[in-house]
């Protein structure tokens, strides 16, 4: 029986039975030993909580100038401050992505089967990861159903 694998990389490669890691180093989870995947967001950069509180001084700072504004030069230098920090923002969360993390428990013990900053890589991974842990819950339900099947059969001829 051939092997269905749904991610496959130089690092990383997801099949129905395993989840093996390559680097940074070599792991292999057997797809059955591995309970309660889910998501945990890192932290926040630094420089974006800084961006973010000197884009909420120069907000505040205009809307308190703003009745003493007189001349052109002033609306456009206003306008300027206002429109600056989203700018700087967006720019902000390009440069310093948040870490996303894939964490589980794997016989017991709570691990990190996968980290990265790359929100498409990530996704791809973590969707391969659902499809691969739907596909073996449906293989078992399979076979229970036939090891079901069977013992309904023996148990139906003996009575």
């Amino acid at each position: 029986m051939s092997t269905t694998v749904f991610y496959r990389s130089t690092d990383l490669m997801i099949t129905e039975e395993i989840f093996a890691l390559w680097s940074p180093e070599p792991r292999v989870f057997v797809l059955d030993e591995v309970q309660g995947v889910h998501v945990v967001r890192g932290s926040i950069h630094p420089a974006r909580i800084v961006l973010m509180v000197m884009g909420v001084l120069a907000v505040v700072g205009v809307l308190v100038a703003w009745p003493v504004i007189n001349s052109a030069g002033e609306y456009l230098f206003a306008f300027a401050a206002l429109t600056a920090p989203p700018m700087v923002g967006s720019t902000s969360r390009a440069l310093t992505p948040r870490t996303l993390h894939l964490v589980g428990h794997h016989l017991g013990v709570k691990v990190v089967l996968f980290s990265s900053s790359d929100m498409l890589m990530f996704g791809q991974v973590k969707r391969a990861l659902m499809r691969a842990f739907e596909v073996r819950s449906r293989s078992m339900d399979r076979r229970d159903l036939a090891g079901y099947d069977e013992a309904y059969q023996l148990l139906n001829r003996a009575l």
